[in-house]
């Protein structure tokens, strides 16, 4: 029953996640039948496990009626022998009444028990789980230069995909590395690793000497920035979203911030400035939101995994102005799919299928003519670079 309780709020869930491009293609009708189909198999199954109830109800109750003629005719018989009184018969039957109301009790009581543990049973599985507990005690993290190794790394999805084979290969610090690769390569895996949202299967990974699975996770976050391609902004005001960077950084703090993610100016235009609610604001303004949290926060390494990939040109390159600030000085890993922020990138780290095949700069791996020198074609040749060239000299 729980798995179907389960499958029924998945596909909820999943329904309103899409629902914008269920309309879209008009198919409320498919949906309609899917959600019908598992209500009805919920339903059936519902049933047969009252109907099984019933039954087992019905035994229970038939048992202890044969029980009670059982005892009378016992009773009887003896009264007939000589051996007992007519009130003894009554006696008994009280008896047998008192002991068997306990025990239809403490059925009960087992049924409400057993229903109410396959509905705990996930809650129970969570807490019982110590592999998902984070290690806090650690080397420390301060002080981080930025160094990191990679070697020999597997990893494989809980379910059951494998996203990095063998992956090894090293980061160097106040540089900025760039992971270039289809969509699915394993890119913002690496990086879900090195932030330790998950754990190797095999192989290791070091941060400056260190195993950064014997690091202390939340000082290791601390000093570790995370810009996504879709950030979260929190609910409330647009000073409250970026003092999330450091909680206890002042307005002063907060503007400067604004100002080095180019977003002051606009959020000065808003009636009620800082204390404007940022759910408001637009996709390329949330992004400079979070781009300004990250200033406050002024990590040693820093993260960018598609950060203007879904905004349009104009908010793309206020954010790239944006970037191009946090990379000062700071050890910045870079998944993107955008030329100008690649060549940019002082190292290029090539990922196939979950394998690394080039490794090198921008012009050693161009003239190589393999797998970076077909991505980045491919991506030339889809921003129509010729054409563009001659409506600017045009």
């Amino acid at each position: 029953m729980r798995g179907f309780r389960e499958a029924k709020s998945g596909l909820v869930i999943s329904l309103i996640n899409s629902i914008s491009v269920v309309k879209s293609f008009v198919r409320e009708s498919i949906e309609a039948e899917k959600h019908l189909a598992i209500q009805k198999e919920m339903t059936d199954n519902q049933l047969r496990i009252r109907s099984i109830g019933f039954v087992y109800d019905a035994i229970k109750t038939f048992i202890e009626q044969i029980g009670v003629v059982v005892i009378i005719l016992l009773t009887a018989y003896f009264v007939l022998q000589g051996e007992m009184t007519i009130g003894m018969i009554l006696f008994h039957v009280m008896l047998f009444q008192n002991v068997a109301a306990p025990i239809r009790q403490l059925h009960r009581i087992y049924d409400q028990i057993n229903n109410a543990l396959t509905y705990a049973e996930g809650f129970f599985d969570i807490l019982e789980d110590d592999s998902q507990v984070e290690s806090i005690a650690g080397i420390s993290s301060d002080n981080l230069k930025g160094h990191i190794e990679l070697k020999h790394v597997d990893f494989t999805y809980p379910n059951g995909t494998q996203a990095l084979k063998d992956v090894s290969f090293t980061i160097r610090p106040n540089r900025i590395t760039a992971l270039v690769g289809l969509s699915g390569a394993g890119k913002s895996t690496i990086i879900n690793l090195l932030v330790k949202f998950y754990a190797p299967d095999a192989g290791t990974i070091c941060l400056d000497g260190h195993d950064l699975a014997d690091c202390d996770t939340h000082e290791l976050r601390q000093n570790i920035g995370l810009v996504l391609q879709s950030n979260h902004i929190f609910s409330g005001t647009i000073s409250e979203n970026i003092r999330y960077g450091d909680m206890n950084a002042s307005i002063d703090d907060i503007i400067a911030a604004a100002k080095k993610a180019s977003i002051h100016d606009q959020i000065m235009g808003l009636a009620d400035g800082y204390e404007s609610t940022a759910k408001s604001l637009s996709g390329g303004q949330q992004q400079r939101i979070a781009l300004a949290r990250m200033f406050l926060k002024d990590p040693p390494i820093v993260f960018l995994d598609e950060p203007t990939a879904s905004l349009d040109a104009i908010a793309s390159q206020q954010v790239k102005k944006s970037l191009d600030l946090i990379k000062k000085d700071r050890t910045v890993i870079m998944v993107s799919h955008n030329i100008a922020q690649i060549i940019d990138a002082d190292d290029l780290v090539v990922i196939e299928n979950g394998e690394v095949v080039e490794t090198g700069t921008h012009e050693v791996l161009y003239a190589q003519r393999g797998k970076y020198f077909e991505i980045f074609s491919a991506m030339s040749d889809s921003l129509n670079l010729d054409k563009i060239s001659q409506t600017l000299q045009g």
